[in-house]
């Protein structure tokens, strides 16, 4: 495991001499080194230290925002991004941290004229330029993408650095549709009713809907809200598919050992009356996918609607994303257990708080059977308040393949106001994680947390309400 350290600026007051940089110069390189390495609790304390001090510059309270964002402080790091843009209206810092924020509230055309202004940043040009690939990506539209593609070379060849692996793949895969537009959705609705199906292993809650792929049958897919991916599908069935696959990398997730990943296109998918056409694909090893001919989606394809998911009715409705009153209209308020924000770092985060720990950032997993913790979180926050008999080994079993942790049973939840008795978590290291995603969550919430109530993803206003069946 990587270890990183950092000075306070007491200490270089101490260490500072004629002819070297100010404290707060240097503070502020340590700061984004530590950023850079994503030793994100320790930026955000260090990013405190500096804000205490001495008035700060533009630059520097755009550095803190990130900082702060990647600790999940996204309030206070929305302020300093602003404020560093009154003082700097160009700096590329803020316009990186604004143009995340963009994407975690699910506005890909601000974040895209952001990100494009953030890629100047001397520093943190490879995350600009990673976070604005993935915004265009998703919008879609090819030709934004080659520029971008472009650009980034430039950029890398200046700095002698190799071009990072995700754009060759991505360009592998929509090379050949020059001038088209990826996951064109194309039917008119106001609502579709898809029909649910129950995993048939009685250990995993997992709900699924049918596909239909490439004109030619259903396939069953989980609902995978922890997945920032449109499609994974299984080997099995990218075969059956006669899917020609390029490029090639490596997934971590739950679970030990790692993946193996190609990627390829589908023309067609269908989902109720709606149809999405050119669709990019992962193509993954995952080891919940041995021998089956399935898949998994993602939050890149849920962010595009409107989400109810009520596993008594066994139906997931969908709702034109522009139009979150036909959402609103179909739940009862009366019932509402918890109204509270739905953020988007790729995959699905919400707020919470577990055994009486202070609150923070919590994957939400639609797949996951079970609840995770931060190693590091539990032992500083948890461990010393729960009896040591209470801790014991135990089993998971993840997309990576089956792990040995500590569990706790009969932790409490909050989530808003709503308290969650009784509940299972495992201790995990959340560094793999934590690192894809960059930003530092304390865990992941699973689905015994969502399936008693009707689960409503509101993307468009970014909130999750949690409504009461009716006779729970």
């Amino acid at each position: 495991m990587k270890k990183y350290w950092w000075i306070t600026p007491l200490l270089l007051q101490v260490l500072v001499f004629p002819g070297q940089p100010p404290v707060h110069q240097t503070g502020v390189t340590r700061l984004e080194q530590l950023v850079l390495a994503d030793s994100f609790l320790e930026a955000g304390k260090l990013a405190a230290e500096i804000l205490a001090g001495s008035t700060a510059d533009a630059r520097t309270l755009a550095v803190c925002g990130l900082a702060y964002l990647k600790t999940g402080r996204i309030a206070e790091a929305e302020a300093l991004f602003e404020k560093a843009l009154e003082l700097a209206p160009d700096n590329p810092e803020a316009h990186l941290g604004l143009g995340r924020i963009a994407r975690i509230r699910n506005d890909p055309d601000e974040a895209i004229r952001r990100l494009h202004r953030a890629v100047r940043s001397e520093v943190f040009y490879g995350e600009a330029f990673y976070q604005l690939w993935r915004a265009a990506w998703g919008n879609g539209r090819v030709c934004d993408l080659s520029d971008i593609y472009e650009r980034a070379e430039e950029c890398y060849r200046r700095k002698s650095r190799p071009l990072p692996s995700w754009f060759t793949n991505g360009m592998s895969q929509i090379g050949r549709i020059p001038g088209g537009r990826l996951f064109q959705m194309e039917g008119r609705f106001d609502h579709l009713a898809v029909p649910l199906v129950e995993n048939p292993d009685p250990r995993s809650r997992i709900r699924m809907i049918a596909l239909r792929l490439e004109g030619r049958g259903e396939y069953l897919f989980d609902i995978d809200s922890a997945s920032a991916d449109f499609l994974t599908l299984s080997p099995l069935l990218a075969e059956e598919l006669g899917l020609a696959l390029t490029g090639s990398s490596t997934a971590s997730g739950v679970g030990s050992g790692e993946a193996s990943v190609r990627f390829s296109m589908l023309d067609k998918v269908e989902l109720g009356g709606i149809v999405f056409r050119n669709v990019p694909v992962m193509v993954s090893d995952l080891h919940t996918f041995k021998g089956l001919k399935k898949g998994l989606l993602g939050t890149a394809l849920l962010k595009r609607f409107n989400v109810t998911i009520d596993v008594g009715r066994k139906v997931m409705d969908l709702y034109p994303l522009d139009r979150p009153d036909l959402l609103a209209a179909r739940i009862d308020r009366s019932a509402v257990a918890a109204d509270v924000p739905l953020y988007l770092f790729d995959a699905t985060v919400v707020e919470a708080s577990v055994g009486g720990a202070p609150a923070a950032l919590y994957i939400l997993d639609s797949a996951a059977a079970t609840n995770l913790v931060d190693e590091t979180f539990f032992k500083d926050h948890l461990k010393p308040k729960i009896e040591p008999a209470r801790i014991v080994r135990s089993g998971i079993q993840g997309a990576g393949g089956a792990q040995y942790v500590n569990r706790v049973d009969g932790l409490p939840v909050a989530l808003g106001t709503l308290v969650f008795e009784g509940q299972t978590f495992h201790e995990f290291p959340m560094g793999v994680l934590n690192t894809i995603g960059g930003r530092y969550l304390a865990g992941l919430l699973g689905n015994p947390l969502l399936w008693p109530y009707r689960v409503h993803m509101d993307f468009r206003n970014g909130r999750l309400v949690l409504e009461k069946r009716s006779g729970s």
